[in-house]
């Protein structure tokens, strides 16, 4: 019987190392070579380096605000609420003033209607020049942008622009001619002439405070002490003659009270 039951131990013991052997090549075929692994293993627990298994997180661009104004990081650029600034709109009347130049004449004259000691001109712009000799040439513009000579058939005319804020300005010496008319204001037998103006010598109405219309009968070169006398057109001529000087003093002016005709 005690043989019996060794035979029943040894073939047990063979089966048990038999068993052993069969998980051994088991667990080498599974990579597992300590208790810890095969620990982490039946566990399903995470290796204990990250780096093996995590996953790779994109970079997402940071989120930028740009206040008004303000610049903003990583070299975006920036944007201003807003309307863009509009462009002011050309000024024709300074195009019309910067247009003429010293020695241009114009068809420009005083209506009177500012009276004696305010220019009225008879037209808002320069129009285009005209030849000096031509009868509508009632100016000449003797310099531009600068102080102007003065005297009695003398002045200016400026131009202040509410767009660019810039003045321009005519410095103007008037023309006379051969037949036209101007204003005068009269004083028992003094006349105090307009001599920037010019009217139709057929005009009914003046402006105020002048109360005459007056031919011009002769432009003259000036002799040496020139009067009235030197505007006499003929032997025994009984005209009333208003004589003056003008251009400085180079030329003389005679005029009479248009009666019409």
């Amino acid at each position: 019987m005690a043989g019996a039951s060794d035979e029943h131990s040894t073939a047990k013991l063979l089966a048990l190392l038999g068993g052993i052997t069969s998980v051994l090549s088991i667990l080498a075929w599974l990579g597992v070579s300590n208790a810890a692994e095969l620990k982490d293993l039946l566990t399903d627990a995470p290796p204990s380096s990250a780096s093996a298994s995590a996953s790779p997180t994109p970079n997402a661009p940071p989120s930028t605000v740009h206040a008004p104004g303000g610049s903003g990081t990583g070299g975006g650029s920036t944007h201003t609420s807003g309307a863009e600034p509009s462009t002011p709109a050309p000024d024709p009347t300074e195009k019309a003033f910067k247009a003429i130049s010293a020695g241009d004449c114009l068809a420009v004259y005083d209506t009177g209607h500012g009276g004696s000691a305010t220019i009225d001109w008879s037209v808002d712009a320069p129009p285009d020049p005209v030849s000096c000799a031509a009868e509508q040439a009632q100016v000449k513009v003797t310099a531009t942008d600068t102080a102007c000579p003065t005297g009695q058939d003398k002045s200016y005319w400026s131009h202040r622009s509410t767009t660019t804020g810039n003045t321009t300005k005519l410095c103007l010496t008037r023309i006379y001619h051969y037949g036209h008319c101007l204003l005068g204001r009269q004083a028992g037998d003094a006349i105090t002439f307009g001599f920037m103006t010019a009217v139709d010598c057929r005009r009914k109405m003046v402006p105020a405070p002048y109360n005459q219309i007056m031919h011009i009968t002769g432009v003259y070169r000036a002799p040496a002490g020139a009067n009235a006398n030197n505007c006499l057109r003929a032997a025994g001529d009984q005209t009333r003659y208003w004589a003056v000087l003008v251009d400085d003093g180079a030329v003389l002016l005679c005029t009479t009270i248009y009666q019409g005709g």
